[in-house]
C-alpha cells in the first residue's frame, strides 16, 4: 500500500530511538521549510516541537547566550568519523526533501577549542536539541552542552540553537529562546549572521 507515499519518511538512524514508531510526517511539519540547520531538520523529522526557553550559558567566546536545555554534542574519535558521520546525515535529511544549510566541516570542530568544558572525544559534531540524537557507529558518545562548551572564537555559531542572552542575563537562569526555529516559524536560518 504506497497511498502516503508522498510524506513517508525512512529515519535510518536519525532519532530511531527516541520515535520508533514514526513512519511520516504529521501534514504541516514538512511544510515551510526551505531551508534549516542539521539541528532544525533533525528536530522536526523526530516529531518534536522547538523550545521557546532554554538557559543562560557562557559560550567560550565569554559571551552569554541562551541555549536549549538538555542541548547535546556528539563525540568522535576523529575528524574523519565526525566529518563522515555529519555528512551521511545530512545526506539522509536532503533524502527527506530538507534543504541543510550546514556543512560538515562548519560543525565538526576539535575538543580542544573547548579545554574546561570536559569533553570526552576528540571531536565534537553540531549543538542538537535534546531528544534529537541519531543512531550511527561512528559516535564515540553523548555529551551535554556546558558553559565553555560551545562557541569558540571563529567557529560558526548555531544561530537556531544557540541565541544571545538578554542584557542582564546570568549564568543558569532561564530565558527565552529568540532563535530563528523557535517561536517564529520561519525558514531561512542562514540569512542571520553566524556571529563569532
Amino acid at each position: 500500500m504506497r497511498s502516503s507515499a508522498s510524506t513517508s519518511l525512512s529515519l535510518t538512524g536519525i532519532a530511531a530511538a527516541n520515535r520508533p514508531g514514526l513512519t511520516s510526517l504529521s501534514p504541516g511539519v514538512a511544510r515551510g521549510v526551505a531551508v534549516a540547520s542539521i539541528a532544525g531538520a533533525v528536530l522536526a523529522l523526530s516529531g518534536c516541537a522547538p523550545t521557546e526557553e532554554g538557559v543562560v550559558l557562557e559560550g567560550a567566546d565569554g559571551q552569554k547566550y541562551v541555549v536549549p536545555s538538555d542541548a547535546e554534542r556528539p563525540m568522535y574519535s576523529s575528524k574523519e568519523d565526525c566529518i563522515a558521520d555529519v555528512t551521511e546525515q545530512i545526506a539522509v535529511l536532503e533524502k527527506q526533501g530538507q534543504d541543510i544549510v550546514d556543512t560538515p566541516e562548519e560543525l565538526c570542530e576539535p575538543s580542544s577549542r573547548y579545554p574546561t568544558a570536559g569533553y570526552a572525544g576528540l571531536w565534537l559534531g553540531p549543538l542538537l536539541f535534546a531528544g534529537s540524537r541519531w543512531n550511527s557507529p561512528r559516535v564515540s558518545g553523548w555529551a551535554p552542552v556546558p558553559s565553555a562548551g560551545f562557541a569558540a572564537p571563529g567557529t560558526r555559531l548555531q544561530t537556531d540553537v544557540v541565541s544571545p542572552a538578554p542584557a542582564g542575563a546570568t549564568t543558569g537562569e532561564r530565558a527565552p529562546l529568540k532563535a530563528g526555529f523557535g517561536s517564529s516559524g520561519k525558514s531561512g536560518f542562514a540569512s542571520s549572521s553566524a556571529g563569532g
